[in-house]
Parts: structure tokens; C-alpha cells; sequence
């Protein structure tokens, strides 16, 4: 592992993705436990109008990132995309320090966003870029240390966040994550280097790509989505099932939480290690498997004892669907790394859309415990689905 290690660092520019990877993580956390209690306690508006303002932010976000991915793939500078997304974030955060009317924040954060969206999947595409121009195939590997990174940025930055608040308020949380998201683009624009690649031949392909007629993509795409959902809805509701039906506190949320985030960095490097042995297909189906246990844990748990226990489950659960979950879609699309990590963020962002709509619906509809046959239905329905990519791929290369 160390000799895999000390390669990826000596491809250009690797290191400097790693860097802005962990600073991505940390802007994003710094600022996104909060946001609630700002919208709320500030703005005046209550939790259901914050999760329209959430819902309209993300799709924005996704649409246009869709639009960039194919033309990112035939030519278009990279470093030029990730550099304009990483300003537009910084801006966008800029956005609360004089915008103090909801719907004028609305509109601002809409438009800044959705601009501001693809530097994430540019940055993985670019990271790709950087492997594959070093002849490199550990590409799982660099995927898994890559996000392993944001993990660590997402650790500290809640931290940072709350130290922040007690001391500068919600301006100073805003203020340091636009930034953070300017640092990035400083150190991209000046640093990173375009890497020298021939022309991948299926460049014009990538503008004819249609995602719902490539069964051999797509399905890969709503396993990853339905997922996504279901993670998504048990990082809603696992707090006040701690609190309100284990009788747990808040210090014993923070704990779970903690040692969950704590635990997915080591399961991404070991993840990244076992890639070069055993494929992505089957590392997603343990994953898979590992987070329907996890959420049979929790439908039977009596005690507080048995989710911190669960938390070994979870973890290796995100640590497959996040560190795995991108090269397994960029490995179907091998010349399209911008659209392949385009495909893989907004299945995340669709899935965490879904999730938290769904997650407070099912609380409040059939309380915190039953909320998570939601989560299960969700794993088992996206295991079926992994068992039908193999026979749609066969079939593809047969009719090509």
C-alpha cells in the first residue's frame, strides 16, 4: 500500500487535487449544519420553505452540471470550468452576507449555484485525467484516497463551523467558506497543469449519449441514486430516532456521527487497495449487502449500544458507494471521464433530494423506527437492479 501510495503522489498534480478535494469537503461542512437554523432563526422562514430552497438549489445544480459534462469531455478547457464553478461558489456564499430577503437569496443562490455545481465532478474528471495521462490503472485507488480527502475535509469542518459561530456568528461561517471555495480556485488556476491526451475516440459519442436508451449506464446510475436516498434519509432521521425513541442525547448523536466519519476514511483506502484485486461490481455488492444489515440493525435496536456497533456497518456502506461508486461509473465511460463523474454527482444529489423528502415524510407518517423499511426496500430493490448490468453490457458489445 505505501509503494501504491508514493506512486499516486508522484503523478503531476495528484497531490494538489487531494488538497482541494479536502478543502472542498471543508467548505461545503463548514457552513451545511447550519444552514437550517440560519434560515429559520434569521431569515424568519420555516423548516418546509428552507427544503423547497434546498430542493431548487440542487436541481439547478444538477441540470446544468448535465449540460457542461458531455461538452467538458470534447475539448473544453477543464481547468477553466473548475476554476469559473470554484469562484461562483465562493460568491454564492458571499451571497449571505448582504442578502437578507429570502426570496432574493432564493434567485441569487439559484443562478450562483448551479454555476458553481460542476466543480466537484471536474475535479474528479480532471483527477482521472491526471491518472490516466500517467499510464496509471490503480485507478479505484487514486478514486478511494481522492475521497477519502473530502471525508477529512468533512470532519473538520463542522468543528471549524462551530467555532466560528460562537465567536463571529453566521457571517463569519459564510465569510471563511467563500474563502475557502476562492483558495481552491487560486490554487487550481495557478498550480494544476492540463495533462497532454490524445483525443478519446469516443468523444462524438459523448454529445449522442442519452442516458435512459444506455441500459448498461443508466441502471448503474439508479443503483447509485436509489442508494444515495436511502443514506440520505437516515442521516435525517437518525438523530431524533436517537433522541426521541432511544432516549438518547445529543452528545450520544454527535458520538454516533462521529465515529461513522471517523471509520470511512480507513474503509476507502483499504477499499482502494482490494480494487486492484477484486472488481468494482462485486466490492458495490458487499457494500450493498453490509448496508442492508445496517439498517436491519437499526429497525431492531433497543439500545443505544447497538447503533454505535452499526456504525462499522455504515461506514463501510458510504465508504463503497462513495470511494467505489465513481470509479465503477467512470470505468463504463473510460473516455468520458467529465460526463462518467457528472453521472456519479448528481446520482448523489438526486438521491439526497429524494431522501430527505421522503425521510420526513416517513417520520412524521410512520414515526423514526419504520421510517428505515424505507432505507431497506431501497437497498434490496438496488441489489436487483446489480444483477441486470452483466447481461445489458453482453448484449450491447454483441449488437456493436
Amino acid at each position: 500500500m505505501l509503494t501504491r501510495t508514493r506512486q499516486l503522489f508522484l503523478i503531476p498534480s495528484y497531490s494538489l487535487f487531494m488538497i482541494c478535494m479536502m478543502l472542498q469537503g471543508m467548505a461545503i461542512s463548514i457552513s451545511s449544519p447550519f444552514l437550517a437554523v440560519y434560515f429559520t432563526t434569521k431569515l424568519g422562514v420555516s423548516a418546509g420553505t428552507f427544503g423547497i430552497f434546498t430542493a431548487v438549489t440542487l436541481i439547478s445544480g444538477v441540470w446544468l452540471s448535465s449540460i457542461i459534462a458531455k461538452r467538458s469531455d470534447s475539448g473544453l478547457n477543464r481547468k477553466t470550468l473548475m476554476v469559473t464553478a470554484m469562484l461562483f461558489n465562493a460568491l454564492a456564499f458571499a451571497g449571505y452576507l448582504f442578502i437578507h430577503e429570502f426570496y432574493a437569496l432564493l434567485l441569487y443562490m439559484t443562478v450562483f449555484t448551479a454555476i458553481g455545481a460542476p466543480a466537484m465532478p471536474q475535479l474528479f474528471a480532471s483527477a482521472r485525467e491526471a491518472v490516466n495521462a500517467s499510464l496509471s490503472a490503480d485507478h479505484a485507488f487514486a478514486n478511494s484516497s481522492l475521497r477519502s480527502m473530502f471525508s477529512l475535509g468533512f470532519i473538520t469542518g463542522p468543528l471549524i463551523g462551530s467555532i466560528l459561530l460562537n465567536h463571529l456568528g453566521f457571517q463569519g461561517i459564510f465569510m471563511s467558506t467563500s474563502l475557502i471555495f476562492l483558495l481552491n480556485a487560486l490554487l487550481v488556476c495557478f498550480f494544476v497543469k492540463r495533462p497532454v491526451l490524445k483525443k478519446p475516440a469516443g468523444i462524438q459519442a459523448a454529445t449522442q449519449l442519452k442516458l435512459h436508451q444506455n441500459a448498461r449506464v443508466l441502471i448503474p446510475f439508479l443503483v447509485l441514486t436509489l442508494l444515495y436516498a436511502g443514506h440520505w434519509l437516515n442521516n435525517l432521521n437518525i438523530s431524533l430516532f436517537i433522541i426521541n425513541t432511544l432516549g438518547g442525547s445529543t452528545q450520544n448523536v454527535a458520538t454516533v456521527s462521529s465515529i461513522c466519519a471517523l471509520l470511512e476514511i480507513p474503509f476507502m483506502l483499504v477499499l482502494g487497495v482490494l480494487s486492484a484485486k477484486t472488481s468494482n461490481r462485486v466490492l458495490m455488492f458487499w457494500g450493498i449487502l453490509l448496508g442492508a444489515a445496517y439498517y436491519i440493525l437499526v429497525l431492531a435496536s433497543t439500545q443505544l449500544w447497538h447503533l454505535l456497533a452499526g456504525q462499522v456497518l455504515l461506514a463501510f456502506f458510504v465508504a463503497v458507494i462513495s470511494a467505489i461508486g465513481i470509479s465503477y461509473i467512470q470505468d463504463l465511460l473510460p473516455d468520458l471521464p467529465g460526463y462518467a463523474s457528472t453521472l456519479y454527482t448528481n446520482a448523489t444529489t438526486i438521491g439526497r433530494l429524494g431522501g430527505s423528502l421522503a425521510g420526513g415524510a416517513a417520520a412524521e407518517w410512520v414515526g423514526y423506527r419504520n421510517a428505515y423499511w424505507g432505507c431497506l426496500l431501497l437497498v434490496v430493490f438496488s441489489l436487483a437492479l446489480m444483477l441486470l448490468p452483466q447481461r445489458y453490457s453482453a448484449q450491447e458489445v454483441n449488437e456493436s
